[in-house]
C-alpha cells in the first residue's frame, strides 16, 4: 500500500532517540514480498583479546500469522519511537498509551481509511509477534556485557469501546520489554533525525541511512566490507556486483539528500561512506563523544529529575562541565520551585552564579511546595530567575479569580481524568492546579489558566491531546479554548476531523 508523505515543514523538525542494537542489527525485510515465514539469522565473529575471538548471532523468528517485519514496519517502528519522545521519554513502566490516529500522524500518512489503520495495527502485531534471540550480540548498557537472550520488542493490548453512538475511542497501550527499558533507560542510544528519515522515499535509503550513521561514531566516514553492508541492512546478493547495482539508488539518494558526500569502492569488496560536513556539523551538537564524565554528567542530571533524553541532550549540546556546575550549584540556590526546571533552564540560557535570585510564585493558587517533588520529570517549569520571568507575571496577582461554570466542570472533570491516564508524568496535575473551566457553549469548552507562562506550556505540550480527548468525550464538533488572565487565548489548532479506528 503506497500512502503519500506530507511535505516536510520545518515544524516537524525533531531527533528521535533509538536503541542502539536495533539500528546495527537487521530486524526489517525492506521489500514486502520477502516478508516470508523463515527465520533469519546474521552472525559474525569478533576479534577479542589476545588473538582470541567469539561467535556472534543474531536471529530474527517471525510470526506464523503475521510473517517476517518488513518496510512499512521499519516505519511503525521509527514512529513509535518519534512519539514515545514526545512523549517526554521511557517511563518507569515501559508503557506507551497510544491511538492509531496518533501513529498515523507522526507516519505523516495523508490516506485516512480504515485501511490505513489496519496497516498500523497490523505493523505493530507483527514486531510484536517477532522475537530475536540474540547469543553475544544484544549488548545490555545496564548490565554492562553481550548477553545471549530472547526477547520481543514489545507487546501490545488493543481496546476499544463506543461513545455516543458510532464514535469509538481508543484505549491501546504498547509495552516495552525490560530489555529495551532498561538500555533506554541507561541512554544506550543513538539520536536519528527523524525529518531525514522521513524525508526518504526508499525503504533501502532509510535503513542504509540508520546504518551508517550509527557506524560512523560521529565521524565523517566509514570503511567497511560490501558483504558486512549486505548482512546488515539485509539484502540478498551473492555477488559483489549485483549488491553494488542494488545499492546504487540509494546511493544516489541519500547523496541527493544531503547525508552522503560521496561513496567509493575499494577493491572488489571495500567501500568508503564519507558524509556530508553540513549534515555532520548539524548532528554533531546532539552526539556524545563516549568520555566518562559525559556519563556521569547525564547521571547526575537525571537524578536531578530530568528525563534520560532531555539529560543526554543537555550534555551533548553544552558539554559535560557546564552541567555538572549548574548541577554543583542547585544547593545554594534559594526560592526555586522545581530542582529540574531550574537546572534545565540554567544550563541552557547560563545563569550567572552565585547571584541567582528568586522570583514570586509564577502559578498563583499553586503551593511552592507541590512543585519541588525529587521525582518531577517536567523540564518546562516556570524559572526561578527574574531575567526570564513573564512580563505580566505581576499584573496577573491583581486580576479577580476566575469563575468555575458548572456545565463546564462537568466536561473538564473527565477530560482532566483522562489525561492523567494517557499522560504518565508526575507533574501533570500541578500544570493544572489553578485552572479554571468558566465556559462550555456551542460545544466549545473555555478554561483559564494562572498566567501567560502556563497557556504557552499547557497549549505547546498538551494541546493536540486535550483536543482530541475532548473529541472523543463531548463528540467531533468540540473545540478548546485556553485562556490567560489577561485575555490571551490559545489557537484552536485541533484537526476538523478525527475518525478513531
Amino acid at each position: 500500500m503506497s500512502n503519500p508523505q506530507i511535505p516536510l515543514l520545518p515544524e516537524y523538525c525533531s531527533q528521535v532517540s533509538t536503541e542502539q542494537n536495533l539500528e546495527e542489527y537487521p530486524l526489517f525485510e525492506l521489500k514486502a514480498r520477502r516478508r516470508g515465514m523463515k527465520a533469519r539469522v546474521f552472525e559474525r565473529n569478533i576479534a577479542g583479546e589476545n588473538g582470541l575471538s567469539f561467535n556472534q548471532v543474531w536471529k530474527v523468528m517471525p510470526s506464523g500469522e503475521y510473517g517476517m517485519p518488513g518496510p512499512v514496519d521499519q516505519d511503525v517502528y521509527l514512529a513509535v519511537l518519534q512519539l514515545l519522545q514526545q512523549r517526554g521519554g521511557m517511563p518507569e513502566n515501559g508503557e506507551l498509551r497510544f491511538s492509531l490516529y496518533e501513529l498515523r500522524k507522526v507516519l505523516r500518512w495523508t490516506d485516512d481509511s480504515g485501511k490505513a489503520y489496519k496497516q498500523i495495527r497490523d505493523s505493530l502485531l507483527r514486531i510484536a509477534t517477532t522475537s530475536v534471540q540474540s547469543k553475544q550480540a544484544f549488548y545490555s548498557a545496564h548490565e554492562k556485557q553481550l548477553i545471549t537472550d530472547t526477547f520481543t520488542v514489545w507487546s501490545v493490548h488493543f481496546a476499544e469501546h463506543e461513545v455516543g453512538g458510532a464514535h469509538v475511542r481508543e484505549r491501546h497501550v504498547l509495552r516495552f520489554h525490560p530489555i529495551f527499558i532498561r538500555n533506554y533507560i541507561a541512554q544506550y542510544l543513538k539520536g536519528l533525525d527523524a525529518d531525514f528519515y522521513w524525508s526518504l522515499r526508499s525503504p533501502l535509503s532509510k535503513r542504509l541511512y540508520r546504518l551508517v550513521d550509527l557506524q560512523r561514531a560521529g565521524g565523517i566516514s566509514w570503511k567497511t566490507d560490501l558483504f558486512a553492508v549486505r548482512d546488515q541492512v539485509p539484502l540478498h546478493y551473492a555477488y559483489p556486483s549485483q549488491i553494488k547495482r542494488a545499492l546504487q539508488k540509494t546511493h544516489e539518494e541519500l547523496e541527493n539528500r544531503g547525508f552522503l558526500s560521496g561513496v567509493e569502492y575499494e577493491g572488489k569488496t571495500g567501500v568508503l561512506y564519507s558524509i556530508s560536513h553540513e549534515f555532520a556539523r548539524r548532528q554533531k551538537a546532539r552526539e556524545l563523544s563516549g568520555d566518562p564524565q559525559e556519563i556521569f554528567a547525564i547521571e547526575r542530571l537525571i537524578r536531578e529529575g530530568l528525563h534520560g533524553d532531555v539529560a543526554r541532550d543537555l550534555v551533548a549540546h553544552h558539554g559535560s562541565e557546564r552541567c555538572l556546575r549548574y548541577t554543583d550549584a542547585l544547593e545554594s540556590q534559594r526560592g526555586i520551585r522545581s530542582r529540574a526546571g531550574w537546572l534545565r533552564k540554567a544550563i541552557e540560557h547560563g545563569y550567572e552564579l552565585p547571584d541567582t535570585l528568586p522570583v514570586p510564585d509564577l502559578l498563583t493558587d499553586t503551593p511552592s511546595s507541590s512543585l519541588r517533588t525529587d521525582g518531577d520529570n517536567n523540564h518546562n517549569e516556570p524559572v526561578a530567575d527574574p531575567e526570564h520571568a513573564p512580563d505580566d507575571a505581576s499584573e496577573t496577582e491583581c486580576l479577580s479569580p476566575p469563575v468555575i461554570d458548572s456545565h463546564a466542570q462537568e466536561v473538564w472533570a473527565p477530560l482532566l481524568a483522562e489525561l492523567s491516564q494517557q499522560i504518565n508524568a508526575p507533574s501533570l496535575r500541578v500544570w493544572f492546579e489553578g485552572t479554571v473551566p468558566t465556559a462550555f457553549e456551542d460545544s466549545t469548552l473555555v478554561v483559564r489558566v494562572p498566567n501567560y507562562f502556563a497557556l504557552e506550556y499547557i497549549e505547546t505540550r498538551f494541546g493536540e491531546l486535550m483536543r482530541r480527548v475532548l473529541k472523543e468525550q463531548v463528540g467531533p464538533d468540540a473545540e478548546l479554548l485556553i485562556q490567560a488572565p489577561d485575555g490571551t487565548s490559545s489557537v484552536d489548532c485541533a484537526p476538523s476531523s478525527e475518525t478513531s479506528t
